[in-house]
């Protein structure tokens, strides 16, 4: 019987019939699928009864462009274009296509366009690329090997930007994967929807609750055909797959790349012989394990198949979700072979998968870029509306494997960790040889049912202090590169801005744009940006007015103490933003470093626009920054009492959960010969 769980502070809660179940310190109650399903009929109810509205969609009331077009759109340097939202009219044109590409653990700074943006404002206070460094990559005749200006990785992805609109303070909610991407999904905080602690791993009991709507719901019930293309990560059980929670198709892999060994690359934590990384089609694996060699190929097939079919059909909208596999790593412990990509873009061009981080950042861009030749040849370009982000940004103690900080350094960290503590990439241990290597870490296998061979692995890791991406709150895991690009729909090429957005304001903005904003449920925690990614500002009687500071918590594990069993502690606030300052309760290191968590009382403040690395806390007189913190605990305590605690759905595994096609094939399909051309 499929369990949905919540948690109940209140021991005389009646609200639905159930068991309770004492759990991890907390008090839960389940529910039975009966319940569930009345539960999903009643957040299903409201958007079907608007269905009538799919026609309609926001007007788009393009603002007048000032002489300065790069900084027409762009807020943290002119405060007074006009808005008329106030002035808002439905119009009758056919709902837009929507396209989101959402890149894995990419950075900030693995963008060129994005990159560029910082190197300019550091060297002379601009606004990023010049004019004509802009046109230059509009046009391709920017060369990444040949350019000194431009040596950028992503050419596809840097047009598309610049053709769009860039939202350069875009912010995910959550430090790791799963809860990013249930995040982007449901448009609430992981903790409401007990994606935590840490991952599900490929043996994980849960996934993604069916009493949870998703975009893919909510725009399923407007009338659009949905598929997701690659990595889904919110539970690879049948119950918990892409198409029980609102997608009609999905071709791709329930999980990160490091989930499962591959041919010539067997995973250490692989004890059974049989973890190998699956390729599904819908509910079914279709190769296990997955060959490398054309999978981005056939990731960009499955893409143009689906909008081509919508598209001749002329039945539906679409919205095709593009959840890149690229960049994370393949698992250890050989880390001289951490990275991958198809035959065309490996080190190795005439065979192999091998890759180094660029190659597969390459191969990442050119699969954006097909998808969008093909918007465009099909002829749909301007009523699609194209959103693209990161879940989260570089593991930094993966070295070489991964990407760059960039300006994020999270420098504070870095100055304050003792020297004597080390991080390792992913299952990795340290043991250092003093005096030559400090860093050093250790991973040894004991082999499995299929070799039994012992081999030992050595690398070196970072200093705890640098290992401030992926799995921490420090800027460069929540600060992501985005742009969203509706040529259709009034957002004017090249512009950018700087106010705050999230992940979880994509499922509220989507629905306004598509339905209007009364299409909206009431209890996300995202809130409606259309006004931010279509470039309006926000009318009042008396004048412009200024948004409401917008604030933004986040969540992670790790602690020495708590409820959950160790390493993760418990899951707690530990930083929080509202507007441009960076508020630090708990300041820890990445992951489940040897760091101990610190806590800050007052807390340690931060202007993340001033200070991009996290160097310099702001040190003013008690009374200047008083109120502002006053006033975060406050937003924290209602944040924490406004929370419905689910039971942490990632702490229960089983290996029985690994995906098998076939138990009497050692969980291995008949491989499909590499013989896709990439062009």
């Amino acid at each position: 019987m499929m369990m949905g769980f919540f948690i109940s502070d209140n021991k005389d809660d009646e609200e639905e019939e159930g068991d309770d179940c004492y759990r991890y310190g907390y008090r839960y109650r389940y529910r039975d699928n009966s319940v569930t399903t009345r539960k999903i009929r009643c957040l299903f109810l409201f958007p079907i009864l608007l269905s009538s509205m799919i026609l309609y969609t926001l007007s788009c009331n393009v603002m007048a462009s000032s002489s300065d077009t790069n900084n027409s759109h762009d807020r943290s340097n002119d405060n007074t274009i006009p808005s008329s939202k106030s002035k808002k009219k439905k119009s009758k044109r056919a709902p837009p296509n929507i396209v989101i590409l959402l890149a894995d653990n990419l950075a900030y700074d693995d963008v060129g366009v994005f990159r560029q943006q910082l190197q300019q404002q550091d060297n002379d206070g601009g606004d990023g690329c010049s004019d004509d460094e802009e046109e230059n990559i509009r046009s391709g005749s920017t060369s990444r090997s040949t350019s000194t200006t431009n040596t950028s990785r992503t050419h596809n992805l840097d047009k598309a930007a610049l053709d769009g609109r860039r939202l350069l303070n875009w912010n995910s909610p959550a430090v790791l994967c799963s809860a990013s991407r249930a995040a982007l999904l449901t448009g609430k905080y992981p903790i409401r929807t007990g994606i935590y602690p840490r991952v599900f791993e490929p043996d994980a009991a849960y996934g993604l609750l069916p009493n949870e709507t998703t975009l893919a719901d909510y725009l399923h019930d407007e009338g659009y055909s949905t598929k997701i293309v690659g990595k889904w990560h919110l539970g690879q059980r049948p119950e918990y797959l892409p198409t029980k929670r609102g997608f009609d198709e999905w071709f791709g892999i329930p999980y990160h790349m490091s989930g499962g060994s591959i041919d010539d690359h067997v995973c250490g934590k692989d004890t059974t012989g049989k973890m190998w990384l699956p390729l599904f089609d819908g509910t079914s694996i279709v190769e296990q394990p997955v060959q490398l060699e054309n999978l981005a190929p056939r990731y960009v097939e499955e893409s143009i198949k689906f909008m081509k079919t919508n598209i001749e059909e002329k039945v539906k909208p679409f919205f095709l979700y593009l959840a890149f596999s690229h960049v994370h790593q393949l698992c250890a412990p050989r880390h001289s072979e951490c990275q991958w990509a198809s035959t065309h873009f490996s080190r190795n061009k005439t065979k192999g998968y091998n890759a180094t981080f660029d190659d597969a950042v390459e191969e990442m861009d050119w699969i954006a870029g097909k998808v969008f030749d093909s918007i465009r040849e099909l002829g749909v370009e301007g009523n699609t509306l194209v959103l693209f982000t990161s879940d989260n940004g570089p593991w930094v103690a993966e070295g070489s494997c991964s990407g760059s900080k960039g300006p994020f350094l999270g420098q504070w960290l870095a100055d304050n960790v003792e020297q004597n503590c080390t991080a390792c990439p992913s299952e990795y241990i340290p043991a250092p040889l003093l005096p030559d290597r400090p860093r050093r870490c250790i991973y040894q296998t004991t082999g499995n049912n299929n070799n039994n061979n012992t081999n030992f692995y050595e690398v070196d890791g970072v200093h705890c202090g640098q290992d401030t991406g992926l799995g921490s709150a420090w800027e460069s895991n929540v600060r992501m590169p985005a742009f969203v690009k509706w040529p259709g729909g009034g957002i004017q090429s090249g512009s950018k801005t700087m106010d705050m957005v999230s992940t979880l304001d994509v499922v509220p903005t989507i629905l306004s744009i598509v339905g209007g904003s009364e299409n909206i449920p009431s209890d996300l925690d995202g809130i409606d940006e259309s006004d931010v990614f279509l470039g309006r500002m926000i009318d009042k009687k008396d004048g412009i007015k200024e948004k409401d500071e917008k604030v933004i918590f986040f969540w992670r594990d790790g602690f020495r103490t708590g409820p959950l069993p160790q390493p993760f502690g418990r899951f707690d606030v530990v930083a929080m933003k509202i507007g441009p300052i960076k508020i630090w309760f708990w300041t820890k290191s990445s992951h489940y470093n040897a760091d101990e968590e610190v806590y800050h009382d007052p807390p340690l403040l931060f202007n993340i626009i001033d200070d991009p690395a996290e160097a310099y806390p702001l040190n003013h007189p008690d009374e200047v920054y008083a109120p502002l913190i006053a006033r975060a605990r406050i937003l924290i305590q209602n944040h924490k009492d406004s929370i419905d605690w689910t039971y942490p759905l990632c702490l229960d595994r089983d290996t029985k959960f690994l995906p098998c096609v076939d138990e009497k094939s050692n969980c291995r399909t008949t491989t499909i010969s590499a013989d896709t051309t990439v062009a």
